[in-house]
């Protein structure tokens, strides 16, 4: 499990798992406790912000020996319009994410994270 913060800065509408409640702008960020599993932030006009739990499955080709982050036993992964974030924790871990005023979004991870590239599609 891993704790969500979400700091809202664009007048965007934005959406979690699918609810009717309008998270806004505003000065505090909204905490999110224990997440596990699929949950998706929707960013009217920009699209889904994807959070996948990995567990304890880790991503091979971006684990390694040399990065000590990549040896903790959980981890998550975040899509978002292409671009793909990696990260793994002990413990309960934290997300800090960030929609700015242009629907930009920054993403912080406390115990280590880093962008990787994941196929989106492909053809065999």
């Amino acid at each position: 499990m891993f704790d969500v913060t979400l700091t809202v800065k664009c007048d965007l509408g934005v959406f979690i798992d699918g609810g009717n409640r309008i998270f806004a702008a505003q000065k505090e960020p909204y905490q999110f406790p224990h997440w596990s599993g699929i949950h998706i932030i929707n960013v009217s006009g920009m699209g889904n912000i994807l959070f996948i739990d990995l567990g304890e499955r880790k991503l091979a080709p971006y684990t390694h020996d040399n990065i000590p982050w990549t040896q903790k036993k959980w981890g998550g992964l975040i899509r978002y319009r292409g671009l793909d974030a990696y990260f793994r924790y002990e413990g309960t871990g934290h997300v800090s994410i960030v929609i700015d005023e242009q629907g930009s979004v920054q993403l912080h991870f406390d115990q280590g994270g880093m962008l990787v590239n994941l196929d989106d599609l492909t053809v065999r």
